[in-house]
């Protein structure tokens, strides 16, 4: 069996050891030593990264009591023999404080509503705890995350024990233990006690910060995500520096940045409502003019229009404009960069089937759609085709009516 040096010595992050076994997989070795500070995951904790002998590792399993390295490269110049392992501090200490932190908060999380934990999942950005029930009070949250920061600021001391199943009634378990022969239990001296496979932190004030941002529902739970440690202050950092250029930008003050935004956000909508108004004046005039030149068959009328980038509110208002009028046909066509958007209606009763006349000149045009009644409508590419399919729908139409 692997010695475990990272439950000896979690802070140890540097070792030499001996190569028990190399054996390839694929593209990988699989390398067993005699000893380890690489940590293979457990408890929710994701596993170890760093060097072995000069190669990455990559990733980690544990099989039948031996830690298996999975590194890039041999080991090493040697198949058996001593080989320098590095583990990669940044990503060790970050977790060993996401850990911890999740011991903290699922205790106050306990004792501010009397929730339990039903899954922890550590992510490189948060740490999300799912609990047991549907939804959390945000008074409730509040009320954890004091706690949780105040159990940090007191620097309780973690305590591992390891004991025999037998013995874990002597602990006031926050949850059910695991049924195994030899129990590691996590205590946060006079805080919370656990039983856990993790490595963690030698004291609560390691962990420096809990943050709750954000609430979702899941499986009909509640997961809650916080941001905990050196990320928390990173986050605090971020967000420092975006309010700053905000309020460089608005010219205001830090705490009028939210009202200066929504301010901003009413007069936008008030903007877009007004210039989707004047658009709906424009197509409606538009559709005018075009009707007062546009040819007549018999005593039917039909009005042509293509277009660049008027949107399909434009489109849709010229075409009701001119429909408005009994004895019409409308042709509209709205161009983009690469695709067209197509109409065509009529006020002409049952004078026309309109799918009859539209539906074959699809497919030479590039269009796609389709309708019932007196109005079709799609879309087609290239733009290139829009003109051309406007003159062939005015032809169709034209000898329809005739």
């Amino acid at each position: 069996m692997t010695e475990k040096l990272f439950y000896h010595d979690p802070s140890l992050l540097e070792f030499d050891a001996s190569i028990i076994s190399d054996r390839v997989n694929g593209a990988l070795h699989e390398v067993v030593l005699d000893r380890t500070c690489f940590f293979p995951g457990g408890g929710g904790q994701p596993a170890d990264r760093g060097t072995l002998g000069g190669a990455r590792v990559v990733d980690m399993k544990e099989q039948d009591g031996e830690v298996v390295h999975m590194v890039d490269a041999p080991p090493g110049n040697s198949q058996q023999g001593p080989v320098h392992g590095v583990v990669d501090a940044a990503r060790r200490r970050d977790f060993m404080a996401q850990h911890t932190g999740e011991h903290i908060l699922a205790q106050a999380l306990l004792r501010a509503g009397g929730l339990r934990t039903v899954s922890v999942h550590f992510g490189e950005d948060t740490t999300t705890i799912e609990l047991e029930a549907p939804t959390i009070g945000e008074d409730v949250l509040q009320r954890a995350e004091e706690l949780a920061n105040s159990a940090i600021m007191e620097n309780h001391r973690v305590i591992i024990h390891e004991v025999d199943h037998s013995e874990a009634s002597r602990f006031p378990l926050r949850r059910k233990p695991p049924e195994v022969g030899t129990l590691r239990i996590v205590e946060i001296e006079g805080w919370d006690w656990v039983g856990c496979s993790g490595i963690h932190v030698p004291s609560t004030g390691h962990v420096f910060l809990i943050k709750i941002v954000g609430q979702e529902k899941m499986r009909g739970h509640a997961r809650i995500h916080a941001i905990i440690g050196a990320r928390a202050l990173a986050d605090y950092g971020r967000k420092a520096a975006l309010t700053q250029a905000l309020s460089r930008l608005l010219t205001c003050g830090e705490e009028s940045v939210l009202s200066r935004v929504e301010e901003l956000a009413r007069s936008a909508k008030e903007r877009e409502r007004e210039l989707g108004r004047l658009r709906l004046e424009r197509a409606a005039a538009d559709a005018d003019a075009a009707a007062a030149k546009a040819p007549r068959v018999g005593e039917a009328l039909i009005v042509s229009g293509v277009f660049d980038g008027v949107g399909p509110e434009y489109l849709k208002a010229f075409v009701e404009r001119i429909v408005a009028s009994p004895g019409r046909a409308a042709i509209a066509m709205d161009r983009s960069l690469d695709a067209f958007q197509w109409t065509v209606a009529h006020s002409l009763g049952g004078r026309l089937e309109l799918p009859r006349v539209v539906t074959p000149l699809l497919g030479p045009a590039g269009a796609k759609g389709g309708g019932r009644g007196a109005w079709m409508q799609g879309a087609g590419r290239p733009a290139a085709g829009a003109a051309a399919f406007a003159s062939a729908l005015e032809e169709a139409l034209s000898q329809a009516l005739r």
